[in-house]
């Protein structure tokens, strides 16, 4: 799983240092890709083939949803961290997210997300006090 949230700054080629701990989750290599609320994921390469054969089973539902899936599966690449744990986030997904310098990379459980960090900061809510997992409908995953 991957947990917390680390402060980061892309240098001016568009490179991010990811966390350690993240690093060690992920291992050797993943698959950076757009996700939904522009931002980016990175997945282990299992986790993005489970996602691949998804989006294929999705595809097969119509003309529209073969455009969704070609656009999603277009804009992943390979990022293999350097020895200092940097990777190379593409122009392309840079905008996507509006990733300019300051972002922030949060722990999804199963990705890593890269967030602009002023959308992350504005998009939690104004009175979160506190994370109540009673206030949630947990029972269907089984917490």
């Amino acid at each position: 799983m991957f947990l917390g949230e680390f402060d980061r700054s892309l240098d001016p080629k568009g490179r991010l240092v990811l966390p350690a701990e993240h690093r060690e989750v992920l291992g050797e290599t993943g698959y950076l890709s757009k996700a939904l609320g522009n931002i980016l994921a990175i997945r282990q390469p299992e986790k993005f083939k489970e996602m691949l054969t998804e989006m294929e089973l999705y595809a097969r539902k119509g003309p529209q949803q073969r455009r969704l899936a070609t656009e999603f599966s277009s804009g992943a690449h390979l990022v293999v961290p350097d020895k200092q744990g940097r990777i190379a986030i593409p122009a392309k997904l840079r905008d996507y997210a509006g990733l300019t310098g300051d972002v922030m990379v949060v722990g999804g459980n199963a990705r890593i997300e890269i967030w602009d960090r002023r959308r992350w900061y504005d998009s939690r809510p104004s009175d979160d006090v506190g994370f109540d997992p009673s206030n949630l409908e947990l029972a269907s995953f089984g917490v």
